[in-house]
């Protein structure tokens, strides 16, 4: 029960900003292939991670790989706004 309300919490605390910056990313006028590659790296990453933590002997690469893949999300999706801040206020 544990693991799984920890799965669920670890779900919460990481889909949500996600989403909002990749809605961001789409009304700046994101490319469509850019789009969908970080919906994929999120959505990929949050699979693995909630099946690494929820087996009875976690498997510590599936957990690894799944943050990994949603820290990118978050990481490309916030640069991507950046340089599209800077494009349009600083240029």
């Amino acid at each position: 029960m544990l693991r799984a309300m920890r799965v669920h919490a670890n779900f919460a605390e990481y889909v949500p900003l996600g989403l909002i910056l990749l809605y961001f990313v789409e009304t700046q006028g994101a490319q469509p292939l850019l789009l969908h590659g970080l919906c994929l790296c999120l959505l990929l990453g949050r699979i693995a991670h909630a099946y690494g933590v929820s087996q009875p002997a976690e498997n510590f690469s599936f957990r690894v790989t799944g943050m990994a893949l949603t820290f990118t999300t978050i990481f490309f999706s916030s640069a991507w706004l950046l340089l599209a801040f800077v494009r349009q206020h600083l240029a």
